[in-house]
């Protein structure tokens, strides 16, 4: 995750909860258990509890756990800021490259067809 998205805390392998979000809504349905052994900033007990399921999250980090209680609780109030599912992440403009050829594969390219 970004440093500049909404929802990065301090946890160098974060992940966005709408990514957990499809998982969940896929394959639970509302009142079950979602069990995440590693929870780390808790996105998939956030996702989980998002819509309608228990969560359950266990992790060795004491400083990971209270960023995820922090969290939890901030989406409990409803102060919780998310990116929305479905949301694209970049909306480019047209003025912008979206995909570049590296130069490198053009030159062997080059020297390949001579």
């Amino acid at each position: 995750m970004k440093s500049n998205h909404v929802e990065k805390t301090e946890h160098p392998c974060q992940f966005p909860v709408e990514l957990v979000e499809r998982c969940v809504l896929a394959l639970t349905n509302r009142g079950d258990t979602v069990f995440d052994p590693y929870a780390g900033a808790a996105s998939s007990l956030l996702a989980a509890v998002k819509h309608g399921r228990k969560a359950l999250g266990v992790d060795k980090s004491e400083e990971y756990i209270k960023i995820g209680k922090d969290r939890l609780q901030r989406l409990l109030q409803g102060i919780l800021e998310t990116r929305p599912i479905g949301k694209p992440v970049h909306e480019p403009t047209g003025s912008e490259k979206i995909t570049q050829v590296p130069v490198e594969w053009l030159q062997l390219e080059r020297s390949v067809y001579k």
